[in-house]
């Protein structure tokens, strides 16, 4: 996992990049909502919560959460 921090013309740019399975890019506007989990995920634990909490944070900061291939992850 790698996460970096740098200046852009818009503000603060924060990634987050890991070397998973990725999210399938018709998955990625679903994938924030709660509860849920992808199918490769369900045997897994968790609970389907952690991007929907991450993109509620990023709203109450006025931030955008934007979902993209790291070829894998």
């Amino acid at each position: 996992m790698a996460i970096s921090l740098s200046q852009s013309f818009a503000g603060v740019d924060l990634a987050v990049a890991d070397s998973g399975p990725g999210i399938p890019p018709q998955e990625r506007g679903r994938v924030v909502e709660r509860f849920v989990r992808l199918e490769a995920s369900r045997n897994s634990p968790g609970t389907g919560l952690g991007l929907s909490l991450v993109a509620a944070v990023a709203h109450f900061h006025n931030a955008q959460l934007l979902l993209e291939d790291n070829q894998p992850g």
